[in-house]
C-alpha cells in the first residue's frame, strides 16, 4: 500500500523504478488555461521519454479534458458572437463588415473537433499514451466500491466519482503490468486509491513531481556552474585537491634534451589553476540513489612542474660516467582532466561533495621539459 513519499519517489526514479507518470483531469484544467493545452509545463512532461518513464492519460481523463476544451471554445465562441452582436446595434454601418467576419471564422459545429485535433496534437508531441479503460473494472467492483464508499467513493456526491473510478482503474491495470506509475491529483478519492494499490503514488504538485525526475540534472548544473562562477569555491576546491593529491603521489616520466647524458627528479608538481573545460551537450551523470549522482567533469588544469637534472659523460678510460653537475628546472603545461564527483545533497538540502576523483586514464604522466642547457647562467645585467 504505497504512500506518497518524496526521498522513497526519488530513491525510485534513480533505480529506473518509476515506470509511468500520470495526471487527473484537475491538474490538467488548472494549467490548460486557454484551452489549447500548450501549457509550458504540460509540454514538459514530453522530457521524461528520456528517463524511460512513459507519459499516460486514461482515457476517460482524456474525455473529460477534451469535453472541457470543448465547452471553453463554444462558451470563447458565444462570447464572440454577442459582442459582435452589441458592436452591430451601436454600428449600424459595420453589420455588412461584420457579417464578413462571421462567415469566415470556423462554424461552431466544428468546435468539438477543434479540440479534439488539440488534444491529438499534445498528445503526440509529448509521447503520451491514453490507457483505455476497457475491461480494467467489473460492474461488480464499481458498485461494491460505491455502495460500500471506497474510494474515490466518498461523501454525498459520489455518485459523480464513477469516470474517476474506472480512470483509477485503468491505471491501476497499466501499473500492474508495467510497474510503478507516478500520479498527480488534487483529489482526495485519487490520493486513497491510490494508497490502497500496490503500484500507484499519488502527488498534488505537478512542479514537484516532475522535478523529481530532474533533481540529477539540477544538482550537477548547480556544480557546474559553481565552478565558474566561484573558482574558490567549494566544488572548485574539492577538484584542485583531487587533482593535487594525484600529483603528489605520482611519478612522472621526463622528456627533455640535452646534448650530454641526463637523469631527473621530480620535486614538486602543483596545481597553479583550474577550468572546467566540458559543454552542455556531454552526458556526465554515472549513477544516482535517493540523496547522491555521481558524474564527470571534464577540467584542464595549469600546473607548475619543478625538477631536478643531473649531467653526466661517458669516460672511455673508465667505461663509467663522470657526473659533470645539474640544474633545476621549471615548466609550465595544461593538462586535462577527467574527474568523478559523487555529491550528496538532493530535495533541498545543502549539496556537499563527498568524493572527488581522477579518472586514471587522465592521468598526467609525461612532462615535457623540452631542450636543457646544462651550464646555462643568467644574462649579466649590464649597468
Amino acid at each position: 500500500m504505497p504512500q506518497y513519499d518524496a526521498d522513497e519517489i526519488r530513491g525510485m526514479i534513480a533505480a529506473g523504478e518509476v515506470r509511468g507518470f500520470t495526471l487527473d483531469t484537475n491538474i490538467v484544467d488548472g494549467l490548460n488555461t486557454n484551452g489549447n493545452l500548450d501549457n509550458r509545463i504540460l509540454l514538459s512532461i514530453g522530457n521524461l521519454r528520456t528517463k524511460n518513464v512513459a507519459s499516460l492519460i486514461a482515457d476517460v481523463v482524456a474525455g473529460e479534458v477534451k469535453s472541457h476544451m470543448t465547452t471553453a471554445h463554444d462558451a470563447a465562441y458565444d462570447q464572440l458572437m454577442s459582442a459582435l452582436r452589441a458592436h452591430t446595434k451601436i454600428w449600424k454601418a459595420d453589420a455588412g463588415a461584420i457579417e464578413t467576419l462571421k462567415a469566415a471564422l470556423t462554424p461552431r459545429d466544428r468546435v468539438a473537433d477543434h479540440a479534439n485535433k488539440l488534444f491529438n496534437t499534445f498528445t503526440a508531441t509529448i509521447g503520451m499514451e491514453v490507457v483505455s479503460s476497457e475491461g480494467a473494472v467489473e460492474t461488480a467492483e464499481l458498485l461494491s466500491r460505491y455502495f460500500g464508499a471506497l474510494p474515490p467513493f466518498a461523501g454525498a456526491r459520489k455518485k459523480y466519482e464513477f469516470p474517476d473510478a474506472i480512470a483509477l482503474a485503468a491505471l491501476r491495470r497499466w501499473s500492474e503490468d508495467n510497474g510503478p506509475v507516478l500520479v498527480v491529483s488534487k483529489d482526495g478519492g485519487w490520493l486513497t486509491f491510490c494508497e490502497e494499490s500496490d503500484y500507484l503514488y499519488c502527488a498534488d504538485d505537478i512542479g514537484k513531481a516532475l522535478a523529481l525526475f530532474h533533481e540529477d540534472e539540477g544538482v550537477v548544473a548547480q556544480c557546474i556552474a559553481s565552478i565558474t562562477a566561484d573558482p574558490n569555491g567549494f566544488v572548485a576546491s574539492a577538484i584542485v585537491d583531487a587533482i593535487q593529491r594525484d600529483l603528489d603521489n605520482l611519478d612522472f616520466d621526463v622528456d627533455a634534451s640535452a646534448f650530454m647524458e641526463w637523469d631527473a627528479e621530480i620535486e614538486e608538481a602543483v596545481v597553479e589553476e583550474m577550468k572546467y573545460a566540458g559543454n552542455d551537450a556531454e552526458q556526465r551523470i554515472v549513477s544516482s540513489d535517493a540523496d547522491s549522482v555521481t558524474f564527470l567533469v571534464p577540467v584542464t588544469a595549469k600546473i607548475r612542474v619543478h625538477a631536478s637534472f643531473n649531467f653526466s659523460v661517458h669516460d672511455s678510460i673508465d667505461k663509467d660516467y663522470v657526473s659533470l653537475g645539474g640544474t633545476v628546472e621549471d615548466v609550465t603545461l595544461q593538462h586535462r582532466y577527467q574527474i568523478t564527483l559523487t555529491v550528496t545533497g538532493k530535495g533541498g538540502q545543502d549539496i556537499e561533495i563527498d568524493d572527488a576523483v581522477i579518472n586514471p586514464a587522465t592521468r598526467l604522466r609525461e612532462v615535457d621539459f623540452g631542450h636543457i642547457e646544462p651550464f646555462s647562467e643568467p644574462e649579466p645585467e649590464w649597468e
